[in-house]
């Protein structure tokens, strides 16, 4: 379907008004019915005015008088053929008017069911999300309350055997092993973790919490990571935060799997209307539509749409691929700072 067609039937919707299902009549705008009343009038004008023309000149007359030579052929009838023939084209064209009027309808139907299907395939993928960051703050309770505590238990009461037993014994050597066994599974609790639930955001807000993830990333990857913020972000919504952060680490996941990059910048910017994140790295950058059809980029647009922003990607500037991300900044985080500035 090309842009045209796309575009039909809102153009139709626009003419025919609101329609309602099972009845082919519709319920045109004010405008459209003065155009129509406008166009019903012109018609009955040019038959009033050929009529008076043809009146006034006898035309008939003259056309009857000037077929007559041709009697032999039946010549002067053939204005009553032509009749017939106008008359059976306007019934074509109602009929085909009216099956057209129909397809339109149905058309309109169509979409409207499509546009509602859309809308609540997009409430149930926010839904999901949102169950998604619930799930991820339980589990991430879960390991500190239990496992975390757990390790640090075993830990310490490794330590402590090996401090009473004698440093020559294999009971020493193995409440040495179980010390360190606990010390590496509670740094792998500590990752899991951060992943689940970072609690830079709660402790330092977003440019924290952001700071703290180029740090980390780039001591496991070896990729030189930098963040550049714009603006003030002391006041941001948690999900707005929460959707910036998670974007941002799916975005250095694509970077590390398939960029090959060694440098990747982060922009973070603010104005009064929106909040831009950009994301930049020096790679070979993926192939946009291999992108798109990821999971990972679903996920970080629906969380950009579920804030009434865009996700955008193209060529960057640094040779590899520019991931951006637009959201409107919250009305109450508007109003809030407002307030303090009048309070100021």
């Amino acid at each position: 379907m090309n842009h045209h067609e796309a575009d039909a039937p809102h153009i139709y919707m626009q003419l025919l008004g609101r329609t309602h299902r099972g009845t082919a009549r519709s319920f045109l705008p004010r405008s459209s019915r003065a155009r129509r009343r406008v166009e019903w009038l012109l018609i009955l004008a040019t038959g009033a005015a050929v009529f008076a023309a043809s009146s006034r000149s006898e035309l008939y007359e003259r056309l009857h008088n000037s077929l007559a030579r041709y009697e032999g052929f039946q010549a002067d009838e053939l204005i009553f053929v032509l009749l017939s023939v106008l008359a059976a084209l306007a019934v074509f064209s109602a009929l085909r008017w009216r099956d057209a009027r129909a397809e339109l309808l149905s058309r309109i139907e169509a979409e409207r069911s499509l546009h509602h299907f859309a809308e609540r395939n997009r409430e149930l993928a926010q839904a999901l999300i949102g169950l998604q960051e619930l799930e991820r703050r339980r589990i991430a309770h879960e390991l500190h309350d239990h496992l975390g505590q757990n390790c640090n238990a075993i830990r310490i009461d490794a330590v402590f055997l090996r401090s009473t037993l004698g440093s020559d014994t294999t009971s020493h050597a193995a409440a040495t092993r179980i010390a360190e066994m606990a010390d590496d599974l509670y740094q792998t609790v500590r990752g899991l973790l951060y992943e689940l639930r970072p609690a830079a955001l709660d402790s330092l807000g977003l440019i924290g919490a952001l700071q703290s993830l180029c740090e980390s990333w780039e001591e496991r990857t070896s990729i030189s990571c930098a963040l550049l913020p714009e603006g003030e972000f002391t006041d941001m919504d948690e999900p707005v935060s929460i959707a910036l952060y998670r974007i941002a680490q799916e975005s250095l996941s694509n970077v590390v799997k398939h960029a090959g990059a060694t440098h990747v910048k982060l922009f973070l910017s603010r104005t009064e209307a929106t909040i831009e994140l950009r994301i930049e790295d020096d790679g070979r950058g993926p192939d946009p539509a291999g992108v798109r059809a990821g999971l990972g980029w679903l996920g970080m647009k629906e969380r950009a749409s579920m804030l009434g922003g865009e996700l955008t990607t193209s060529p960057g500037p640094l040779g590899g691929l520019a991931v951006r991300c637009r959201i409107p900044v919250p009305r109450n985080t508007t109003e809030t700072k407002n307030e303090k500035v009048t309070d100021g």
